[in-house]
């Protein structure tokens, strides 16, 4: 099934951002990213939970390759809707080739069928430790994620496929949707943030789902 609300791509300026301060069983570690496009602010919550445990996030950056970054750079600020399939723009951690390891990755020897030992582990502190100077360091800014119902604004910045069966989200598993922060840096590349939960499987079936029993993120 597909993200409830639909998905696309924001592209705009970073107004500012900051992260929750409050964290406990009713309140995730979220941060914000205000963006500005066009004439319209549009609130980004990355979700940076790890449910207080050590590994509860796994993250990593790829650059992107030349002709991606100039096609993602030539959008015009505002909202773009992309269809969940491969040619849109969509995004797929495990379908999208150039998503796969990072350069430092690839030069520690991870091979690309391994690519899961490219992920970082840690809590959304230490995620956000390697988010933070992207957002300081950018230019334009583009967050892939699904839109809010209602205002403007998106969220599902993550990874959107893997839950477990039987999980609260696994109604929302699909291929080609996948979330991600990117920063367009002052010489014109551009660095993808990709994130995902330790409950998020790396192996899926052609639906993105998995077969693990285990519970929620």
């Amino acid at each position: 099934m597909p993200l409830f609300d639909g998905y696309g791509v924001l592209a705009g300026t970073l107004l500012r951002y900051g992260c929750d301060n409050r964290q406990d069983e009713t309140h995730y570690y979220h941060c914000s990213l205000l963006v500005r496009a066009r004439a319209s602010v549009y609130r980004c919550v990355v979700d940076l939970d790890s449910k207080h445990r050590r590994d509860g996030i796994q993250w990593k950056t790829v650059d992107l390759p030349h002709l991606r970054a100039a096609a993602l750079t030539d959008r015009p600020d505002g909202w773009h809707d992309l269809e969940m399939e491969e040619h849109s723009g969509a995004l797929d951690y495990y379908r999208s080739e150039w998503l796969g390891p990072s350069a430092e990755c690839v030069r520690a020897g991870c091979e690309e069928s391994a690519s899961r030992m490219c992920w970082k582990y840690g809590t959304g502190h230490d995620a956000y430790r390697d988010l933070e100077p992207l957002l300081r360091r950018g230019r334009r800014i583009f967050v892939f994620g699904e839109p809010f119902r209602r205002g403007k604004g998106v969220h599902n910045i993550h990874q959107n496929q893997g839950d477990p069966p039987g999980s609260r989200w696994a109604a929302e598993n699909g291929p080609w949707q996948d979330g991600s922060v990117m920063v367009e840096r002052p010489d014109g590349s551009v660095v993808a943030f990709l994130s995902k939960f330790s409950t998020q499987r790396f192996c899926l079936d052609e639906h993105s789902a998995t077969v693990s029993e285990a519970d929620g993120r």
